[in-house]
């Protein structure tokens, strides 16, 4: 079921470039290291996926910045759907997986790159799974609604933080589509993407997303106090609760009146010093948030939703990464 927010997820304003620069990054450093001789071919395999992954972040880029420019047209969803199947049929085969589509003739006006890398990223989050699938498309229940694509499959699908399912949600946003994904009922599961429907400040349970609660805590610990005043301001205008330390010393007290969500940090994570603060921390408080601050220019690397590997982002681009580092 939908449930409103105080706040929209920040996701809807990370600039494209963000995105961008992941993915040729991504893409460079697979290819690196698939140059290594004593790489297995299980090995291999696995970084020539991270490589398709980086690709993909650059083909969404291009889709996102296509907007605007190109020209829209009445599209057949269902023949786009059954394009897309004969696109993805080497891998089905490869897999041993089956895809099955069906549903009604439907035009919906849009720009055919944005549907495209839809279809694409629906059918790869699906075979995430490992299972075989079902595409639908549904006519749309009213003049005020919009065509919707359904995927289905046995089981509890593909994980809530799988990539391509959160790269989907990123699309969906940028073009106000609703996205939404049910709690899995009846032995299987289903992904809804309804075509030109605006999502407002509507969010569904169940999406792979991060949310936060207005006035959730969060601690900085950075000496340099430009940087610090600077993040929290950008904290508190998105309804946060922020606290800013100048050293590690000044940590304890900060704890003593509340367990933060996330803690920022301008102190290195690997510092021998924040190691030995930090470890009981995560110990203590196992999904806790990290972002280290760090002077690498254009840095964006996004953490764990569980707070097992901590993002890292570059302190002279905050105003533009330090929200989504909280929400990715």
């Amino acid at each position: 079921m939908p449930v409103p927010t105080a706040h929209p997820s920040p996701l809807a304003g990370v600039p494209p470039s963000v995105l961008g620069s992941l993915g040729e990054r991504l893409t460079a450093l697979a290819l690196e290291l698939q140059q290594e001789s004593a790489l297995s071919p299980a090995g291999r395999e696995r970084l020539g996926r991270l490589e398709q992954l980086g690709l993909e972040l650059q083909a969404l880029v291009h889709a996102l910045g296509a907007a605007g420019w190109q020209p829209k047209e009445q599209v057949p969803i269902l023949e786009a759907a059954q394009a897309a199947r004969r696109h993805w049929l080497p891998e089905l085969q490869r897999r041993g997986l089956g895809l099955q589509v069906e549903g009604e003739p439907a035009l919906v006006e849009l720009e055919p790159a944005q549907l495209q890398h839809a279809l694409d990223l629906l059918i790869a989050h699906g075979l995430a799974s490992g299972d075989s699938l079902r595409l639908r498309v549904l006519p749309a229940a009213s003049p005020q609604q919009g065509v919707v694509i359904e995927l289905s499959g046995p089981g509890s699908g593909p994980g809530l933080g799988e990539l391509h399912g959160q790269l989907l949600q990123w699309l969906a946003r940028a073009e106000d589509w609703r996205c939404e994904r049910p709690a899995p009922a009846h032995g299987s599961w289903v992904l809804r993407l309804q075509l030109g429907q605006p999502q407002g400040d509507i969010d569904v349970q169940g999406l792979p997303r991060f949310h936060w609660k207005e006035g959730a805590r969060v601690l900085i610990i950075e000496p340099d106090e430009r940087y610090r005043v600077q993040a929290s301001g950008l904290l508190r205008r998105a309804g946060l609760n922020a606290d800013g330390l100048v050293s590690l010393g000044e940590l304890d007290r900060a704890l003593r009146d509340g367990e933060p969500f996330a803690i920022i940090s301008g102190i290195p994570l690997d510092d021998p010093e924040a190691r030995a603060v930090f470890e009981p921390l995560r110990a203590r408080m196992p999904a806790l948030r990290w972002i280290e601050l760090v002077d690498s220019p254009h840095l964006f690397a996004a953490g764990s939703p569980d707070g097992q590997i901590p993002a890292r982002i570059s302190r002279a681009d905050m105003a533009h990464t330090l929200l989504p580092s909280l929400a990715l």
